[in-house]
């Protein structure tokens, strides 16, 4: 089996969640992270021949590079084998009891919220983050659209970035939401994004690619 690209750019996005990964038999991929505030699920093209855990997805991920167009084989119970050209690695597997992973079942909270978010808009709000060393994120909703404010709640005299776009595709009515931005650990895409007001938690759904995150929210601001 080889991994294709798609594949392995969501293994790298996966591995910012929790580098742990326990690979369930067949197509989907899970992962959670260890604070459980962020699940992320997506179908793959490749049907995974068995269940096996990865304790070190990035170390995982590092091993592939080593091999020229890798091949992976899981005809043995403990480890997989990479092959490629003249190189051949064994790479254990992971006990899965001591991985931190999602639970079997999730059920899905009502969500009574909706807006959508570019990947341009979002690509300039990470970006200000990282430039402005800050933490919070603010969507803010009302009748005329949703501004993403890039801000440090826990500072009364804190810079601000806002990025502001119309309601099209948004629930009408006021709403704001509250976000750690370190928790918006998504892959680059426009996003199609509900929310569930009675849970705390947000329905990330990338709309090219086929993954999906729930993402808490933080308590809002008073």
């Amino acid at each position: 089996m080889k991994l294709s690209n798609e594949t392995i750019d969501v293994l790298k996005n996966f591995s910012n969640i929790n580098q742990n990964l326990l690979v369930k038999k067949g197509s989907q991929l899970r992962t959670m992270s260890t604070m459980k505030n962020i699940l992320a699920e997506v179908n793959v093209n490749e049907i995974m021949p068995r269940e096996f855990g990865i304790y070190d997805l990035s170390e995982f991920l590092g091993v592939l590079t080593l091999a020229q167009d890798p091949e992976l084989e899981f005809n043995h119970d403990s480890y997989l084998t990479v092959n490629g050209g003249s190189t051949k690695i064994s790479y254990f597997y992971s006990d899965p009891s001591i991985l931190v992973t999602p639970p079997d079942n999730f059920n899905e909270p009502e969500t009574d919220v909706e807006f959508a978010v570019t990947k341009a808009s979002m690509t300039k709000v990470q970006k200000a983050s990282a430039v402005m060393q800050l933490p919070d994120i603010i969507f803010t909703g009302t009748s005329q659209g949703v501004t993403m404010t890039v801000t440090d709640k826990k500072n009364s005299t804190s810079n601000m970035f806002q990025e502001s776009f119309d309601n099209t595709g948004s629930t009408e009515g006021a709403f704001q939401f509250d976000f750690k931005i370190e928790n918006l650990k998504i892959m680059p895409d426009d996003y199609s994004v509900t929310v569930s007001t009675e849970a705390l938690v947000s329905c990330w759904k990338a709309v090219n690619k086929k993954v999906v995150y729930w993402i808490a929210l933080e308590q809002p601001s008073d």
